[in-house]
């Protein structure tokens, strides 16, 4: 009996996950084979394919594809970008740790405001008479103001403030798991920076990598109210799935979250094959 309690263990979020992932996923995937559904009672009726045949015959499937998974995957490399250079500063070249305990604390600030007031106050910064145009203007470098808000450029700002920390911190982990004696021995043995950079900071450092880029990418890929607010009629797989499940065409909206949903786990299946993200919670 002693051997199965490290499994009872696991029971409590076994049953958490049955009853509100694989259930209601269960449930999705039923609606999204059925003819028609009833709104007032919700019962379910036939069985078939004609959601998915109807979507990818669709002229527009394509084009909403791409935006859905172009836009998250370029949010995941501006994140990378911006995240990983600070990541490997405040690692290698801020050694005092309170100051470091600091520096973290001020990077989550931020997230105790609103999810709305942050937004909003791009407005006054990246607005037609913001900041970053009343500059432009005054330098002479543009004429009248250019449209940064309500486009493309909007929505990464905006998703870059929001998630750029979800790429940060696991990189952050992973570069403080690396032994410092294998960057001394790389010195020492006269290897390039750039090798010593690419061969042991961000070769060990990519379970970090890729664990950011799964955070940012599930996080954007699933977000339909920042491209509706802010995307200037950019339509994404979400915000279809939004709009359906508003008019109540349930079976349709179901097949497109179904779709999603596999194009993700491919995705993800993909990116994990590349790099094993367990050896980030190794000891060193």
């Amino acid at each position: 009996m002693a051997k199965y309690t490290n499994y009872l263990m696991l029971l409590p979020g076994l049953i958490l996950c049955v009853l509100f992932l694989i259930i209601p996923l269960g449930i999705i995937l039923r609606i999204s084979l059925s003819e028609s559904v009833s709104t007032a009672e919700f019962e379910i009726h036939g069985l078939t394919l004609e959601g998915y045949v109807r979507y990818f015959m669709s002229p527009q499937a394509l084009t909403i594809l791409l935006n859905t998974f172009g836009t998250a995957l370029l949010t995941c490399l501006i994140c990378f970008v911006v995240a990983y250079p600070f990541a490997y500063f405040l690692t290698f070249h801020i050694e005092n740790v309170k100051l470091k305990s600091y520096i973290i604390s001020l990077l989550m600030v931020p997230f105790l405001i609103d999810w709305n007031i942050r937004t909003i106050a791009w407005i006054p910064i990246l607005g037609d008479k913001g900041i970053v145009n009343s500059a432009l203007m005054s330098l002479g470098v543009i004429e009248k103001p250019m449209s940064f808000l309500f486009g493309r450029i909007g929505l990464h700002m905006i998703w870059l403030q929001t998630f750029v920390l979800f790429m940060m911190f696991p990189i952050y982990l992973a570069l403080n798991r690396i032994d410092p004696e294998l960057i001394q021995a790389a010195r020492v043995l006269k290897a390039p920076p750039s090798r010593v950079f690419y061969e042991i900071i961000f070769k060990l450092s990519l379970p970090g990598v890729i664990c950011g880029w799964i955070f940012v990418f599930v996080s954007t890929l699933g977000d339909f109210l920042t491209p509706g607010l802010w995307g200037g009629g950019l339509q994404t797989l979400g915000l279809s799935i939004s709009v359906f499940f508003g008019k109540n065409v349930w079976p349709y909206a179901c097949t497109l979250s179904i779709i999603m949903i596999m194009i993700a786990l491919a995705s993800l299946y993909i990116l994990l094959k590349i790099v094993d993200i367990k050896k980030l919670v190794y000891e060193r």
